[in-house]
C-alpha cells in the first residue's frame, strides 16, 4: 500500500504523467508499475489514457479541458506552437519559420493539436490558419497549476502576451 500511495501522491503532483516517465522517476519496473495502476484504477482513484503511443496517467475528477491542455504541452514543438498561437492565429508557414522547423513538423504537430480539440484550423485557400479554441488564460492556468516548474520558465512570456492582449494585472 505505500508503493500505491507514493504512486497516486505523484500521479497528484504530475497529472498527465506518461507510463515511461512514472516508472522512471520512481525507479519502478514496469510489470510492478503496471500492477499497482492496475489497482488504483480498480480503486477509481486514477485513469489512463493512450494518445498516439503514450499512455497519460491522471488523478480521478480532473477536468476534461485541463486533461487536454495538459497533453498539448507534454512536448516543448506543440508548447511552443501554443505559445505562438497564444499571441495571434498563424499559418502553418508562419509557425514554421518563427520556430525553425520545417512544414511537414508543424502540420503534425497541428494535426495532434487538432485531435485533441485544442486548437482549429480555418482554410483560406490554400492556407490553414489555426488559431487556439481555450482562451488564453485557460491555458495559462493549466500550466500554472499542473507544471509549476514549466511556469516558472514561461512565466515572463505570457504574462507579456496576456498584458498585450489586456487580459493581464502586472
Amino acid at each position: 500500500m505505500e508503493r500505491r500511495d507514493e504512486i497516486l501522491n505523484f500521479i497528484r503532483g504530475k497529472p498527465g504523467i506518461t507510463f515511461r516517465e512514472l516508472a522512471r522517476e520512481l525507479g519502478l519496473g514496469i510489470g510492478d508499475l503496471q500492477y499497482h495502476l492496475r489497482k488504483l484504477e480498480a480503486e477509481g482513484k486514477v485513469f489512463s489514457k493512450r494518445i498516439g503511443r503514450r499512455r497519460y496517467i491522471f488523478p480521478a475528477g480532473l477536468e476534461e479541458d485541463a486533461q487536454r491542455l495538459i497533453v498539448a504541452i507534454a512536448t516543448e514543438t506543440r508548447r511552443r506552437i501554443l505559445l505562438l498561437l497564444l499571441e495571434r492565429p498563424m499559418s502553418q508557414g508562419e509557425i514554421a519559420e518563427a520556430l525553425g522547423v520545417s512544414q511537414p513538423t508543424v502540420s503534425y504537430h497541428m494535426r495532434e493539436l487538432e485531435k485533441l480539440g485544442v486548437v482549429e484550423g480555418v482554410r483560406n485557400g490554400k492556407s490553414i490558419t489555426y488559431r487556439l479554441k481555450y482562451d488564453p488564460e485557460m491555458l495559462v492556468r493549466v500550466i500554472r497549476e499542473y507544471r509549476p516548474s514549466l511556469w516558472e520558465r514561461l512565466a515572463d512570456s505570457l504574462v507579456d502576451i496576456l498584458a498585450g492582449m489586456g487580459g493581464g494585472d502586472d
